[in-house]
């Protein structure tokens, strides 16, 4: 994944204050328990008198005297890591990354904690307006949906019933790489599930991008044509472990935005990405804004849930 100047910087600055931190504390902690055990300190004089000695020693090649002040040394070594042990303070500061002790390096090349967390400040600065909190499997009201069927024979709570339960299944066994597709009017729960499955993953550790495709393809398609960008935004929709894109077909109509939609959907279904897409259009009004290779690239790969029912915001609205 590309990333940005500033992201990798400010991921690089966040990584080496934590390696302060626990440089901090562990100082902090080493204080508080050379004040309470006086013998602390006799230890270390001793093994720093040992450790003249050893020069000395050394120099006149005495190999026998030698082993002997090494073994002095390494026992009183062991006596204090066993005090510091009983105290609960380690030997060392605590890193959160063991690979570069949180210095943001190893052998001169940034360290895949850098790029972890580079990554995720990508994805909150992408992800910025997801109301997740309002959206979760729990606060998901069936009771809004009607009993009665409709005028092509369904019932609207039953059919939702079966989209709730498709999306906790998509949910749990995440990462399938599957995909879906939610169809319908506005107002009908296709971004609360969408968002609701983000929550679920999110808590597991995986990835995700959400927002309008409007705002999405805009950003990307701004940055495709700024030559001195990168491609940041771009790799993180074709790269992040699940994208959102929500309300399709809402968005500015261009050439460049079609051949983003494209671009993006055809690289996850390479990659083996899961990927949602929120939309009013039909099939057929998909296939003639976007073309039929997308249109068949979603029939063919996408598992379709038709949202059905009364506008539940306007439902809401009215009950206030």
């Amino acid at each position: 994944m590309s990333l940005s100047k500033d992201v990798v910087l400010k991921a690089l600055d966040m990584v080496k204050s934590d390696h302060n931190m626990a440089e901090a504390k562990h100082a902090h902690d080493l204080e508080v328990a050379y004040k309470d055990n006086a013998e602390l300190e006799q230890i270390d004089n001793s093994i720093i008198k040992i450790g003249s000695q050893l020069a000395i020693i050394a120099l006149s090649g005495n190999t026998q005297k030698l082993e002997e002040l090494k073994k002095q040394s390494n026992e009183l070594t062991g006596i204090k890591k066993s005090i510091l042990k009983h105290s609960g303070i380690p030997a060392t500061p605590v890193y959160k990354c063991k690979k570069c002790n949180d210095t943001g390096y190893v052998d001169g090349k940034l360290c895949d904690c850098v790029q972890k967390v580079a990554k995720r400040l990508s994805y909150e600065q992408l992800c910025s307006q997801m109301p997740l909190k309002e959206s979760t499997f729990l606060n998901f009201d069936i009771l809004y949906y009607s009993n009665t069927a409709d005028i092509t024979g369904d019932v609207p709570k039953e059919v939702m019933l079966g989209t709730l339960n498709a999306c906790k299944d998509f949910a749990k066994s995440f990462p399938s790489g599957k995909n879906l597709l939610f169809m319908g009017a506005c107002g009908l729960g296709k971004t609360h599930l969408s968002l609701a499955i983000a929550n679920e993953v999110l808590n597991r550790g995986y990835g995700v991008i959400y927002g309008s495709a409007q705002n999405l393809l805009n950003d990307a398609c701004k940055e495709s044509f700024d030559y001195n960008s990168g491609t940041e935004i771009l790799d993180n929709l074709t790269s992040c472990d699940l994208l959102i894109l929500d309300d399709l077909g809402s968005e500015f109509s261009t050439q460049p935005t079609k051949a983003m939609v494209y671009n993006i959907i055809n690289t996850r279904l390479m990659n083996g990405l899961s990927t949602i897409i929120n939309t009013n259009l039909s099939l057929k009004e998909i296939e003639t804004i976007y073309s039929s290779r997308v249109s068949s690239r979603i029939m063919g790969n996408y598992t379709m849930r038709l949202f059905i029912g009364s506008d539940i915001r306007l439902i809401k609205a009215m009950q206030k």
